[in-house]
């Protein structure tokens, strides 16, 4: 059976699919986003919904660089998306800091900062005090100093990954949930149907956001794309009484304070293939990794355990890219743990790719092309 044409096909109903949506149909763009489960319902609802402009990765980008302004743009989308959707997806900018308690990342994180600092971004170097006087239940006892950024908060991830669904849907995108993709039809060189189990649909472009299961995708028209599977794993407790008020970062495993008090608390990255199971070591390791730093998460039941997968490049960092061969078929996949602050920049540069319009950030950073060499990025535990 045939469906209805359309300009865009988008494979993938997480947070990077339904920005893309957002973006494109806001555009003028016709799109379908096909999705075999539901919205948010993989990586985009299996994470700590952390927004951070200044993170432990900083160090590898001291001078905001093209990754800090894809940040930047999504977290500004933020504010945007709750004014026109008018859903409260609980976006906090309650400022965060990153510390350190080795000379090795103190010196990154201070590099880090001047580096901010020069570009007028508004963080703040803080002392062991500074950081005790910051977040006063944060035990700052081996701490060296940290860096705070007002701009750094969260967001609750299946919130936000909805409302960009519901903003898309308002503005005449169709999605297709519980929808599977069997194939996508390539003649002349380029791209020309997607083959669903609901039927064909006709088409001029492909964006690829199937998250973890990008290259399986990818396969699909003969591209070889690296991103594997990482699973990370998450824990929430009962509420409690206001314990955390910033984020803070440069440990693991990372931990938040939901708006219900709730504590989540989770973070690695697995290499175990599409294995989504909760394993007691890492669950344990979490427990053990984050009362150090906050001792009155002591004895706080956990309601609920559960992992996601994650989509992970060799670096770690998001492919935003449109193909030569096929022509039409584009990758906004590969974002790893980074996936709720990179959203809206995502969905806005592949606007710009499929309208042909100026990118507002260089792509060359964004291409698989930079995996040429040898990988980088966080290691992955085996």
């Amino acid at each position: 059976m045939k469906l209805a044409a359309a300009d865009v096909v988008i494979i993938g109903g997480g947070v990077i699919g339904a920005a893309c949506a957002f973006s494109l149909v806001r555009a003028g763009v016709r799109v379908t986003v096909v999705e075999r489960g539901g919205v948010g319902q993989e990586a985009s609802g299996a994470n700590m919904g952390l927004v951070t402009l200044f993170t432990t990765y900083s160090h590898l980008e001291p001078d905001t660089g093209p990754f800090f302004h894809l940040a930047k743009a999504s977290a500004d989308g933020y504010l945007a998306l709750v004014e026109e959707v008018g859903l409260d997806i609980e976006y906090e900018r309650s400022g965060g800091l990153v510390f350190a308690d080795t000379d090795e990342k103190l010196r990154g994180i201070r590099r880090a900062y001047e580096g901010y600092l020069a570009h007028g971004v508004p963080v703040e170097w803080l002392t062991p005090d500074g950081v005790r006087a910051c977040e006063p239940t944060f035990m700052h006892a081996g701490i060296l100093g940290a860096v705070f950024c007002p701009l750094n908060g969260y967001v609750n991830p299946m919130l936000a990954t909805r409302a960009y669904a519901l903003g898309a849907r308002r503005h005449g995108a169709t999605l297709l949930l519980g929808t599977a993709v069997h194939g996508i039809t390539c003649e002349g060189g380029r791209v020309r149907a997607v083959q669903t189990s609901a039927g064909e649909i006709p088409c001029a472009f492909v964006v690829n956001a199937a998250g973890a299961w990008a290259a399986e995708i990818g396969r699909m028209v003969g591209a070889d794309i690296p991103i594997r599977p990482a699973r990370g794993q998450m824990l929430v407790t009962e509420a409690a009484p206001r314990i955390i008020r910033r984020v803070v970062s440069g440990g693991e495993p990372a931990a938040r304070q939901t708006r219900r008090g709730n504590i989540l608390i989770g973070s690695m990255v697995e290499d175990v293939g599409y294995d989504k199971g909760v394993t007691t070591g890492v669950l344990g390791r979490f427990a053990r990794g984050i009362l150090p730093f906050f001792p009155t998460l002591r004895g706080l039941q956990v309601i609920r355990t559960w992992a996601g997968l994650r989509p992970a490049s060799p670096d770690h960092s998001p492919i935003i890219q449109l193909l030569d061969e096929p022509q039409g078929f584009c990758l906004a996949s590969g974002h790893s743990k980074r996936g709720m602050i990179q959203a809206g920049g995502t969905g806005q540069l592949v606007t710009e790719l499929i309208l042909g319009k100026p990118p507002f950030l260089p792509l060359a950073p964004f291409s698989m092309q930079r995996f040429g060499g040898a990988p980088s990025g966080d290691p992955v535990v085996r």
